[in-house]
């Protein structure tokens, strides 16, 4: 189903210390008011742009030149995109460059509920703006479970081949995937922790640790070397008797409208600067009470005490050669993947 990011911590009498994390969400920026569209000077000199909305760069150390023109010139044509004209503005000769980023950013943020604006340069060396909107705080990491699916592959192997299709041709990584970095670390860590439990005959944790490490070992070449079969076309031939199997098919077939890509379009505040985001709390793992998901939030936890981790965005990038727009409907299409997921998992757990 879903945990919640906080409250999970790797537990144990092996003697390392571990706690749990408390991230650090961002809320919503404050209100201001918006008549208030004017410069605010410091000194004459560009305000502390390391605040709402433009987090992300120190504009007036990393931009000069042709390079602070460029970033103006944009800023201006997507102020004019999200907000409308602004060719009321009046200006003087006081004025700089930074005036005019300013301005527009606070423009931006009162009117078009834009939060933050990374400021990058494209393999072209021309710099793009991705605008970002708060759209929440998302603490919980979503699990599809693996062991109760592998317990009635006997039971019946038609809906065990639909179901393992299913669900390894979502977009989420996988308690498998072990080429991937974050995956191949805890997995290291779970069997050095092993190996000391045995040197220190601490069997009780041993033996927890000893659960995921198995399941690994016992179905990671055979979840790599199934081959994805039509689940749909099989599942509509499959007639189900006992009703948990009639509610998965409802289920499954109701899938075919839901968008879950959308968890890639989703970031959090500072993925890129913590290599973490937000499609990380989507986990195809053996069991969400099991140590190696306990390990996974820790992780998460550990990432979140430094980075933001649990407030997410929404994007629009923009370009000289392009204005994106802002996704509608992102948070809903989101939460129909959630509810899914749960749905899910309660009807693995019945069969």
């Amino acid at each position: 189903m879903y945990n919640t990011i906080k409250d999970h911590h790797l537990t144990g009498t092996h003697g390392v210390s571990q706690r749990p994390v408390q991230g650090v969400p961002t809320g919503q920026p404050p209100y201001r008011d918006k008549a208030d569209e004017g410069i605010v000077k410091k000194n004459g000199l560009l305000p502390d742009v390391n605040v709402w909305p433009i987090a992300m760069n120190d504009i007036s150390e990393k931009y000069s030149g042709d390079g602070l023109r460029q970033l103006a010139g944009l800023m201006v044509e997507v102020t004019r995109k999200f907000t409308g004209s602004i060719n009321s503005w009046r200006f003087d000769e006081r004025d700089s460059l930074q005036d005019l980023i300013l301005r527009c950013a606070n423009r931006l943020r009162d009117r078009a509920r834009v939060d933050l604006i990374d400021v990058c340069r494209n393999c072209d060396g021309e710099l793009e703006l991705d605008l970002k909107r708060y759209i929440g705080n998302k603490g919980n990491i979503y699990c599809i479970n693996l062991k109760p699916l592998y317990g009635m592959k006997r039971k019946n192997r038609k809906l065990f081949d639909i179901l393992l299709s299913f669900i390894k041709g979502l977009p989420f990584d996988s308690i498998f995937d072990t080429c991937e970095d974050r995956i191949d670390w805890i997995w290291t860590f779970l069997i050095e922790e092993m190996e000391y439990c045995r040197e220190a005959h601490n069997e009780d944790y041993g033996e927890r640790l000893k659960g995921s490490v198995d399941f690994l070992s016992r179905y990671e070449r055979k979840y790599n070397d199934f081959q994805v079969r039509d689940w749909k076309s099989r599942l509509e031939s499959y007639r189900p008797k006992r009703e948990v199997y009639k509610k998965l098919k409802e289920l499954l077939l109701a899938s075919e409208r839901l968008d879950f890509q959308v968890v890639q379009r989703i970031s959090v505040r500072d993925g890129y600067e913590s290599m973490v985001d937000f499609y990380h709390t989507f986990l195809i793992t053996d069991d969400d009470e099991s140590e190696f998901t306990r390990s996974y939030i820790n992780m998460l936890n550990d990432c979140s005490n430094e980075y933001d981790l649990l407030s997410t965005y929404a994007h629009a990038t923009v370009s000289n050669d392009g204005m994106g727009a802002f996704e509608e409907g992102l948070e809903e299409k989101l939460k129909e993947v959630e509810n899914f997921i749960c749905e899910l998992n309660e009807l693995i757990e019945r069969i």
